[in-house]
């Protein structure tokens, strides 16, 4: 099980409170904040939460991610993970980042610094720079969907991905059906479908396991953003 699972818990599924806490998604504050929060679903069982808060200040984003997932079987514990992670972005690209992940005893730590125009990124394997506009898995960026190349938060490898449209269709949590878009991201060893809002406000996310099992993210209580878009 820690071979899959461990292939999927760095979408924080950072990625991302205890699981059994009122969960709700939120859209935009009134001081200029925005938050998501998701109970995490492996197929039926609930195993934990995601929760990102991203913070904007003209054109600048400082982002906390937050997750924890306990697996386990005839409630005997299979599998822990936590992980944290604080970004700043600026001018919608990252400039800073810090993330800690204990991926079922196993320690993972990502930090970074700006250097001449490169991304400085420091990991249990050494240090690595990358140029250009470096991006995360940050789902609830869109321009994430624009990317080619996107920063794993958990290991601080520079990932090739690709983003496919699978267009507009209904999306159902709980007993709401949401009109909703569709994107499909495939990564080297996982494929993710992600769901948005017609605002593009993110809504929910997807993903088949190695043994055929499936990951959901669900969100409790839906945005006022997700529910007017109800057919």
């Amino acid at each position: 099980m820690n071979k899959w699972l461990t292939k999927l818990v760095f979408i924080y599924a950072a990625a991302l409170v205890l699981s059994e806490v009122s969960i709700a998604n939120t859209g935009p504050g009134k001081d200029g904040s925005e938050s998501w929060i998701f109970r995490v679903m492996l197929d039926d069982m609930p195993i934990g939460y995601h929760e990102v808060r991203v913070d904007r200040t003209d054109n600048t984003k400082t982002v906390h991610t937050r997750a924890n997932f306990d697996v386990r079987i005839l409630f005997i514990p299979v599998y822990s993970y936590q992980h944290e992670t604080r970004e700043r972005w600026e001018d919608n690209c990252l400039v800073d980042i810090s993330s800690t992940t204990d991926d079922n005893g196993e320690n993972y730590f990502v930090n970074s610094i700006r250097q001449d125009e490169q991304l400085a990124v420091e990991t249990r394997n050494g240090i690595s720079s990358f140029s250009g506009c470096v991006r995360t898995f940050a789902y609830w960026d869109v321009d994430l969907l624009n990317s080619q190349r996107l920063l794993n938060t958990q290991t601080g490898e520079y990932e090739p991905v690709s983003v496919s449209d699978m267009g507009t269709g209904l999306l159902n949590i709980d007993d709401e059906q949401i009109a909703a878009r569709h994107f499909r991201l495939v990564a080297e060893e996982l494929t993710i479908d992600l769901w948005y809002t017609k605002d593009m406000h993110w809504l929910a996310l997807e993903s088949v396991t190695e043994s055929g099992a499936v990951l959901r993210y669900l969100p409790e209580k839906l945005a006022e953003l997700a529910l007017d878009t109800r057919s």
